[in-house]
């Protein structure tokens, strides 16, 4: 697929979405050098692509014009109209099965490319990284790389200093949360992994980051007493705490995609969802998963300490470590 002039790309996902997409973004923004490439995101998505592609050529998906390719008056909307006849060829993974949506695009771009959005429908369907390869015509697996710039590398030393840690801190960063309850292991399991961390090796100074999303907000208070909470940081920032730990442990989520995107090194609990599917590629996160139990219990709410006991994890961070 040649592009030539001005391209947009339009994806729907959540941030582990856009992370697995990110190889197939680099691959199309290659390709554009000389012409000029739009992105259109969602959410916590957006301000990655902005240090991606530039911040005049982002947008949020959920407003303005896009909101008019399910309308069978999109060609009546003189906005709508002179923004997409600005392109000459679009890379859509927004909307595929919507008609009026495909018929809007190909009204004013003869080289709409619509591809169905990656949720994972069937086992036998690879790692959502290649699939979004394969769309653009790349036929191997490349890994999803964020690299951290000086600007947010001393962002984390900042956050060290005002905590007092020093240089040898040795710091777990633990994400309890996730998109999905069912996605999420026992908190207890968490909290009990903190515990092992500051106690294990008594002539070490270590400690403990709890990282909550906007889901975990009610939670704040409890895992207070686990850690230092960090709650709804800018996701660069994040990514400078994820790039300066020494261990992450997380569930199934967009977190834990960004630390393997940093170069991470820990583990990632999965329960309902495949690891084949949706593993973080980047970094080094072995993947935890008591593939029998779920196998039996295909329904079973969350991921329990009988599915991934504590001991399974702290042998695998330790592995890690």
């Amino acid at each position: 697929m040649k592009m030539s002039g001005s391209s947009l790309v339009l994806f729907p996902g959540s941030l582990g979405d856009f992370l697995c997409f990110l190889p197939a973004l680099h691959s199309l923004l290659s390709r554009g050098r000389g012409g000029h490439l739009a992105l259109a995101v969602r959410g916590s998505a957006f301000e990655l692509a902005q240090s991606l592609v530039g911040p005049g050529a982002v947008y949020l998906l959920d407003r303005g014009v896009f909101a008019g390719l399910f309308s069978p008056a999109f060609e009546d909307r003189q906005q709508e109209r002179r923004f997409f006849s600005s392109f000459c060829s679009v890379f859509s993974w927004f909307g595929h099965s919507h008609r009026q949506v495909q018929a809007n695009l190909k009204r004013y771009s003869q080289d709409v490319h619509s591809f169905p959005f990656f949720a994972g429908q069937t086992p036998s369907q690879g790692h959502a990284s290649r699939y979004y390869l394969e769309c653009v015509g790349i036929p191997e697996v490349r890994c999803p790389s964020l690299p951290l710039g000086s600007r947010e590398r001393q962002a984390a030393e900042a956050y060290w200093q005002a905590l007092g840690w020093s240089s040898r801190t040795q710091v777990l960063l633990i994400h309890p949360g996730s998109g999905g309850k069912r996605k999420r292991w026992d908190s207890a399991g968490f909290s009990a992994v903190a515990q092992w961390w500051k106690h294990s090796h008594p002539r070490q100074i270590r400690e403990v980051i709890v990282l909550l999303g906007p889901a975990e907000k009610a939670e704040r208070q409890r895992w207070q007493t686990v850690g230092r909470v960090v709650h709804e940081y800018p996701v660069w920032s994040v990514a400078a705490l994820l790039g300066r730990v020494n261990l992450y442990l997380g569930n199934d989520s967009g977190v834990s995609h960004l630390a393997g995107s940093v170069g991470a090194r820990g583990s990632v609990v999965f329960g309902p969802t495949r690891p084949e599917q949706w593993k973080p590629l980047g970094g080094q996160l072995s993947v935890i998963r008591n593939g029998p139990y779920r196998q039996r219990c295909p329904e079973v709410e969350g991921i329990s300490l009988s599915e991934v006991p504590v001991e399974r994890v702290i042998a695998a961070l330790r592995a890690a470590a």
